[in-house]
């Protein structure tokens, strides 16, 4: 059985990797804002947020907290 510390390190490190995609995903919303102003496209798709939490189960609280804050990043672009 592994030690707890490193167990620690293990979340540590996940942890740092999850902090890493979210910002990516940030980046990309941000572009995506501008694609959709720049195409006369409608800033929230429900349909496609639907469609990004039927495949986030069990994570669907986690998710819908994730496109909360990407939708406050568009608004802040």
């Amino acid at each position: 059985m592994e030690g707890l510390e490193a167990l620690r390190r293990e979340i540590d490190a996940i942890d740092s990797m999850i902090l890493d995609l979210l910002r990516r995903r940030m980046e990309v919303c941000r572009k995506i804002k501008l694609y959709k102003i720049h195409n006369g496209l409608p800033l929230r798709d429900e349909a496609r947020e639907a469609e990004v939490l039927s495949r986030a189960e069990p994570f669907t609280n986690i998710f819908q907290e994730i496109i909360r804050s990407c939708r406050e990043v568009e608004a802040a672009v």
